[in-house]
């Protein structure tokens, strides 16, 4: 790991070298608006214990599919959250015109610059503090992969760094680090299941119309919900899905519905959805059809009330995988019959990352009676387990799912 100050590194011709300056520029002004002095000359010390790691995974990708989105996760080493992040995207050994890595359609993260496919995104604490990654925590952000190319397989190498700036760093200092990845597009016309899991931040109870309520943040002795997404990228549809869930130390499933089995402890679950069918993203075409390419399932979770807070309680990890591949049009497959507690979400929202992933659990300090909200389930009212709103679940997971940030414009091809 290594320190610099303003990381750049986008080469070539002269329209490169703009880029460098704008991006430079850019975000120096950033820096200053957060209170951050941005020194002539890069800082010479080095950091011997790593503050952060991040990950992206999931770029393989079946021939003939067009777009296969991915997640881009930061993860917070420390007791402290940085004051801002930066990630640079270079498709350095990437052919333009056969597949990308590009910010998605909806807009970059953050304050966002650059061309589609070569671009940077800037967060801070004084303008988008929700996306910067708590002590402990993961942010993960969304980033498409394209392909133009769907004749023929292919494979190609981009780099990814991520930046960080600390409050207890020198003014201007900014922890690096860089990763190549390999984007492949294979001729595997199978199904490829992905699976989302933000970090659980709030406490929900069940409202009257027996729809999950975020009441605040996650107290000791509440419950939260595990909010997960699994999307079929794939070229080939499955007639159902096992989940396998694994919980930080000390929580425990709640109500698990009636699909799951639950271990002695109460931290493992195998839940099997055996009428859940998911085909292919291109083959989602009517909302309504109970035929669906994605869904958004939930379970619920107490924290022990003795849990000694704030602290982020980690290991959580969802897994996914097929049950069968035996289906391939939408003709003969029966209408999907939802699980009590999923909700269908469309085919332009899907979230994917591989089929696995982790999250936290993120544990506030225990708030005064009088603070108001409190986040167990009711006594009375509709019981629980049923379907939660797709854009409460969202924001209730963490918020990066549905938050996109703005963008600046991007800068001409060259």
């Amino acid at each position: 790991m290594s320190s610099t100050t303003l990381p750049v590194h986008l080469k070539g011709s002269a329209v490169a070298v703009g880029r460098r300056w704008l991006s430079r520029t850019v975000a120096t002004a950033l820096l200053l608006l957060a209170g951050m002095a941005i020194p002539a000359s890069p800082a010479a010390a080095v950091d011997t214990d790593p503050k952060f790691k991040f990950d992206l995974t999931g770029t393989t990708v079946s021939l003939g599919v067009k777009k296969k989105r991915i997640y881009l996760a930061i993860t917070n080493l420390t007791d402290e959250t940085p004051v801002a992040l930066q990630f640079h995207v270079w498709p350095t050994e990437l052919a333009w015109e056969k597949a990308t890595v590009e910010w998605p359609e909806e807009g970059g993260i953050g304050e966002c610059d650059g061309e589609p496919d070569r671009f940077y995104c800037h967060i801070s604490s004084g303008m988008f503090p929700e996306l910067l990654p708590t002590p402990g925590g993961t942010v993960k952000i969304p980033l498409d992969i394209h392909v133009r190319e769907k004749h023929e397989p292919y494979e190609g190498r981009f780099e990814v760094q991520v930046d960080t700036a600390w409050d207890d760093d020198e003014p201007g200092k900014w922890i690096e680090e860089r990763k190549w990845l390999t984007l492949n597009v294979v001729d595997d016309p199978e199904a490829d299941l992905s699976v989302m899991a933000p970090d659980v931040k709030q406490s929900v109870r069940i409202g009257a119309d027996g729809r999950l309520e975020a009441t605040g943040p996650l107290n000791p002795g509440e419950t939260g919900a595990v909010r997960y997404r699994i999307v079929n990228q794939g070229r080939k549809a499955v007639s159902g899905v096992k989940v396998t869930l694994r919980l930080p130390d000390g929580v425990s499933f709640t109500q698990p519905p009636k699909e799951c089995v639950i271990d002695n402890v109460g931290r493992s679950a195998v839940c099997t959805y055996d009428t859940l069918a998911l085909v292919p993203v291109d083959q989602d075409t009517n909302p309504k059809d109970g035929i669906h390419s994605a869904v958004e399932l939930h379970n619920l979770v107490t924290v022990p009330a003795t849990t000694k807070a704030p602290i982020t309680l980690q290991g959580g990890v969802v897994q996914v995988e097929g049950l069968t591949e035996q289906v391939d049009a939408q003709s003969v497959l029966k209408r999907t019959e939802l699980p009590a507690n999923a909700v269908a979400v469309p085919a332009a929202d899907v979230d994917a990352s591989d089929n696995q992933d982790g999250f936290a659990i993120v544990v506030a300090a225990p708030r005064s009676d009088d603070d108001g909200g409190g986040g167990g389930l009711p006594v009375t009212g509709p019981p629980a387990g049923l379907i939660t709103g797709a854009g409460l679940a969202m924001l209730a997971g963490g918020g990066i799912m549905l938050l996109l940030a703005r963008r600046r414009n991007r800068l001409p091809h060259a």
